[in-house]
């Protein structure tokens, strides 16, 4: 009793807490104060428009109008450049974005489940094939790139004047609760400058538009990762997506195919593709009419041609092979016999070229720190109609 009287006389005191339980531990996220939620959200999203790209990772609903929820794993750049993965079920598929145009790899089982009975369908498995958005609920540049994300959550705005920390899988993040009901919320790092953790969406789309739900976690990819994205979407554009099938629109011919062959030996092969979609189809596709000519002593001749089949239409396409049979004495008949393929093209060779150009002049502009180019600045949404890729 005299020692604890000397200690109080000399103005000191003990802490004992560091012997109870739990003595000594910070407060939980739980326990900490609730912060103004303005200042924190707002700082999220200007973090979010000054980045390069932004990697997303989580559940998206799932699209064409199936249930439940799938997988997807995507990085999004400033210019709306993606690349990723999508899993529906078991199968999985790769994915890339460029100007706009969203394309999808992947293995048969992937397109078994997608319903499309088109002519070319069968060359889709393990290739690059241009697909709507809606086939995977949602469209990664349009909704996901740093720039437009940032907009569609400010414009939801928040619905609380606080902000509360809670412990996000280990992490510390303040959770803001947005407009529109309790699915609208995002978790925002605890420290500046703050940083979107996650977010769950009921309606992720631009304001008025038709959108999807989606739960998925945010970082900011290294500046490598980044590069990779255009590296590997420049690769595509001017190696593989000019020779991609286009699965937007499910097509079949109108009709038979009509033979027309001159005096001479000029055969012509036409046809009308047609949208048979029942109202489903989106866009504009690049449809291709691949044709050979036979006759056992003339032997073989090819020819192919493009058009652009709008949806819920049709269009005429032709081509023609010429036998250049010099002229006798004796006129002579040839029975010349034809097919037609009918195909789609994801890409025209125009566009990709464009497009290519466009890519590296983004991920130049990324690298130096300077505003991405907009891709779109650098090709035409839709290939013009004619000659043969």
């Amino acid at each position: 009793m005299a020692a604890a009287v000397a200690l109080g006389a000399s103005g000191c005191s003990l802490d004992l807490s560091d012997l109870t339980p739990g003595g000594g531990e910070e407060p939980s996220a739980t326990e900490a104060a609730p912060v103004d939620a303005a200042p924190v959200f707002e700082g999220a999203l200007e973090q979010l428009r000054s980045a390069p790209a932004v990697a997303v990772q989580g559940k998206v609903a799932a699209g064409e109008g199936k249930e439940g929820v799938n997988d997807t794993a995507l990085t999004v750049t400033s210019a709306g450049t993606t690349q990723g993965t999508y899993k529906e079920g078991e199968n999985e598929a790769e994915v890339l974005e460029v100007d706009g145009r969203l394309f999808v790899n992947a293995a048969d089982e992937f397109w078994l489940d997608q319903s499309i009975a088109n002519p070319d369908s069968g060359e889709y498995a393990g290739s690059w094939v241009r697909v709507a958005p809606s086939m995977l609920g949602v469209d990664p540049g349009e909704v996901l790139a740093p720039d437009a994300l940032a907009d569609i959550l400010e414009g939801l705005g928040t619905a609380s004047a606080k902000a509360q920390l809670e412990d996000l899988d280990g992490t510390p993040g303040y959770r803001v609760d947005l407009e529109g009901g309790e699915k609208n919320r995002v978790w925002i790092s605890e420290e500046e400058p703050y940083r979107l953790l996650r977010m769950e969406i009921e309606n992720l789309a631009p304001e008025g538009e038709e959108g999807s739900r989606v739960q998925l976690d945010l970082t900011q990819p290294e500046q490598a990762d980044v590069d990779k994205v255009y590296d590997d979407a420049i690769t595509a554009t001017e190696e593989e997506l000019t020779s991609s099938r286009d699965a937007r629109i499910a097509l079949q011919w109108d009709g038979q195919l009509q033979l027309d062959c001159q005096t001479g030996g000029q055969c012509t092969i036409s046809g009308t593709a047609k949208d048979v979609s029942e109202g489903k189809g989106e866009g504009k596709v690049i449809v291709r009419l691949d044709a050979t000519f036979k006759n056992d002593e003339l032997g073989e001749k090819k020819c192919n041609a493009s058009e652009v089949l709008e949806a819920g239409g049709s269009v005429g396409i032709s081509c023609s092979a010429d036998y250049a049979l010099e002229p006798t004495e004796q006129p002579q008949e040839y029975e010349i016999n034809a097919s037609g393929l009918l195909s789609t093209r994801g890409l025209s060779k125009s566009a990709g070229e464009e497009i290519a150009k466009s890519l590296k002049e983004a991920k130049k502009a990324g690298a130096s720190g300077g505003e991405a180019s907009p891709e779109e600045e650098g090709a035409s949404e839709e290939p013009a109609g004619g000659g043969g890729n």
